[in-house]
């Protein structure tokens, strides 16, 4: 039993140096409106680690390249075309607001948190502490709103690219399994071809494609 565990944390170690090397699962904790860089910080200093300080810096370059890459402008870009848009060299003034003097209000209370134009995007979002989600709302979702478009409309934009990128190894790996379980030692000459169909077959049983259980 000891062998076992020895390799299992080995393996850990070798995927955490791997994950720690992608500025992409970084990005997708800081990115997280709910961590942002809390999870980067030692729990007895406060302050942020040695090894978080690295995965910051990646997601600092991430974002600069990001930014200096990205043509589209900011207003643009900032709010779809159905939404309300704002004015942000003029917090207070709206263009073309609801006629709801209460929604107008409401606004006029978001936009005095907006962040000047003089600030960096990133570096005014990881300045902050983390604030909870209210209930079904998703980071994906946070980014999405008018308000953080309008405060970040580049950051939001990576921030929205980054989390929908999906877990590479989720759907390899668990293929890779079950042929695996599929093939044992007295069926080896089975061909790739029937070892395709039935793989095949079982995902579209599992997603319903299929109208039968196998």
């Amino acid at each position: 039993m000891l062998p076992r565990i020895l390799r299992m944390e080995a393996k850990l170690q070798k995927y955490e140096k791997k994950l720690a090397k992608s500025p992409y699962y970084a990005a997708a904790q800081i990115f997280n409106p709910e961590c942002r860089t809390g999870h980067l910080k030692n729990t007895e200093t406060g302050e942020i680690s040695a090894i978080g300080s690295e995965r910051l810096f990646a997601v600092r370059k991430l974002w600069i390249r990001f930014r200096d890459g990205k043509a589209q402008s900011a207003s643009s870009a900032s709010a779809p075309a159905s939404s309300t848009t704002y004015d942000t060299q003029s917090p207070q003034t709206f263009l073309d607001p609801p006629s709801s003097t209460f929604y107008q209000i409401l606004l006029q209370q978001k936009m005095q948190y907006l962040r000047p134009r003089s600030q960096d995007e990133f570096e005014d979002y990881i300045s902050e502490k983390g604030n909870p989600l209210l209930s079904g709302t998703t980071p994906i979702s946070w980014w999405n709103d008018i308000v953080q478009r309008t405060r970040y409309p580049r950051l939001s934009q990576l921030a929205t690219e980054v989390l929908s990128m999906p877990g590479m190894s989720d759907k390899a790996e668990r293929v890779f399994s079950g042929s695996r379980r599929r093939i044992p030692w007295d069926r080896t000459m089975t061909k790739t071809e029937t070892l395709e169909a039935a793989e095949c077959a079982k995902d579209w049983s599992d997603q319903k494609i299929l109208g039968i259980s196998l």
